[in-house]
């Protein structure tokens, strides 16, 4: 992973308040030489310190880290991987200068290259349908045949001016319900060679969200604090699936129809404004339930926080702002069912055991990791975690890192990685200590569902954090976390991967030529 100089951060940023070394050590409570050895990246901090540091140089933690250069940084690197840019002359060490010279134009190389990535899929897409040619031989024949008869018709209109009042009634007829098929006809094809609804490129919305919950340390206060309000309005028993029907019907005339065998959607649910009806398919859990009965509360009472923020992400779409949308109610939701400061306190007296933390707060797995990788407030943090989800194909569908583990954004993960091995034991939590190129060691945690109808789709959920925090969970017990035998080695993609003994490589590396000098740079 790409190093982010938070010293020299502080230096530079201490610089510019005209404070001495040893008058920021006193207000931080360390010694002087204790800062020397940060300011010159000697030494590594976090947690509360690295909070006392930023407040006491009027700086936001996350700008002091670059949790966003870090996403640029490791989102350069990974594009070289790409086999259309395997000559290009860009490591990690040029990707973290670009990022430091200039952010606007690592933006724009990255826009670049969504513009071709899109490009490209468009043309793959429109290749696989010229591809199918019954298709474009059924479709050009009838074409063909709409247009014979329209002619026809058109020059017995035009030939004979005897007709009777009906025949001619009846042939303008004939011409215009041929015309609206040929129209039809020509949309479908414009439709399937990719030519209609054409627009410039812009990021997919999976990728403009992540961007926002990352920028944002995937902490949302304001969400945070509006669930703990609501909260405190469901008493001790706190929001049980009765109380939430409760509340909901009772303050927003809101009826929930379980269905049994109700034709609904993949997801499970259907919403109908008019009837006032929220139907959930039968086969849902419980906490499923539960779950989307919160969400939905949050999406009706927190409505006008929850567009605020979606406004404050100035997407490029609509549809990138309905998903933006829904995903702060989930966030709503994980935050309701499982209080910030009770949660965080039971996820260290439980040693960060999952299903243990599911049975207390009466959660699934991906609710329960996914709450986990949010308790990120100031001053109050639990473990830097990350968290990734796949499906069955290794396509990855939600991802945030906080623990230095960089997830892959253009491709599919490790195949050594157990998030895919948890596909073999679906319902168990399996777990692994990898070790990655760089010699970073990592704890991860790994459940894989089977689709079940109405609740999704097969995937597994991985989440886990830095070896220095494995101790602090109960999946580490009993391994001997020194022991350079206990971690796999693993890469993060295979295109950029150099271990040459793995089996399970995927692509060939893409190897980076050694860069050649330029202006400006010393040979």
């Amino acid at each position: 992973m790409a190093r982010i100089p938070v010293g020299q951060r502080i230096r530079k940023r201490r610089q510019q308040l005209a404070l001495s070394q040893s008058r920021l050590a006193e207000r931080v409570g360390i010694s002087a030489s204790y800062l020397n050895l940060i300011e010159h990246n000697k030494r590594s901090i976090g947690g509360k310190l690295l909070h006392r540091i930023a407040a006491a140089i009027d700086l936001d933690s996350r700008a002091l880290v670059g949790t966003e250069e870090a996403r640029l940084i490791a989102e350069l690197a990974e594009i070289v991987g790409d086999p259309a840019l395997a000559g290009a002359r860009l490591g990690h060490d040029d990707a973290r200068d670009i990022v430091a010279t200039s952010p606007l134009a690592a933006h724009a190389i990255l826009a670049l290259f969504r513009a071709y990535r899109e490009a490209r899929s468009r043309t793959e897409l429109i290749g696989e349908r010229l591809g199918d040619d019954s298709f474009l031989a059924e479709a050009s024949n009838q074409v063909l045949a709409l247009i014979t008869t329209i002619h026809s018709y058109s020059e017995i209109l035009k030939d004979y001016g005897d007709l009777s009042e009906g025949e001619r009634r009846r042939f303008v007829g004939t011409l215009a319900a041929e015309s609206e098929q040929l129209a039809a006809r020509a949309g479908d094809l414009f439709d399937f060679l990719g030519g209609r609804g054409g627009r410039g490129a812009r990021p997919a919305p999976r990728e403009e969200i992540e961007d926002f919950i990352s920028d944002r340390a995937n902490y949302f206060p304001r969400l945070e604090a509006a669930a703990e309000e609501v909260g405190s309005g469901f008493g001790p028993a706190g929001p049980t699936v009765e109380a939430l029907t409760d509340r909901l019907a009772n303050r927003h005339s809101l009826a929930i129809v379980r269905h049994i065998g109700m034709a609904l959607p993949p997801n499970g649910e259907v919403f109908d404004a008019t009837t006032r009806n929220f139907t959930l398919s039968d086969r849902l859990s419980r906490r499923s339930v539960r779950f989307r009965l919160a969400r939905l509360l949050g999406q009706i009472e927190q409505r006008t926080l929850l567009e605020t923020l979606v406004e404050s992400a100035g997407l490029s779409s609509p549809n990138a702002g309905s998903q933006l949308q829904r995903a702060l109610a989930n966030y709503f939701a994980g935050a309701l069912l499982m209080p910030y400061e009770a949660f965080r306190a039971a996820a260290g007296d439980l040693r960060h055991d999952i299903a243990q933390l599911g049975t207390r707060f009466d959660a699934s797995f991906e609710q329960v990791g996914h709450r986990l990788a949010t308790l990120r407030r100031p001053s109050a943090e639990g473990v830097p975690m990350h968290f990734m989800r796949t499906d069955i194909a290794g396509h990855i569908s939600k991802r945030f890192s906080a623990s230095g583990l960089r997830l892959p954004r253009y491709g599919g993960a490790c195949p050594r990685w157990i998030v895919h091995h948890a596909f073999a034991t679906p319902g168990r939590i399996v777990s692994q200590i990898v070790r990655l190129p760089d010699g970073d060691r990592y704890l991860l945690i790994a459940k894989a569902e089977l689709a079940t109808p109405g609740d999704g789709p097969s995937q597994a959920i991985m989440v886990g954090a830095g070896l220095a925090h494995a101790r602090r969970f109960v999946y580490a017990d009993g391994l001997d976390l020194d022991a350079p035998s206990v971690a796999i080695p693993v890469g993060v993609t295979c295109r950029q991967c150099p271990r040459e003994d793995c089996a399970e490589r995927a692509f060939e590396r893409i190897e980076l030529p050694i860069a050649a000098p330029t202006i400006g740079r010393s040979a």
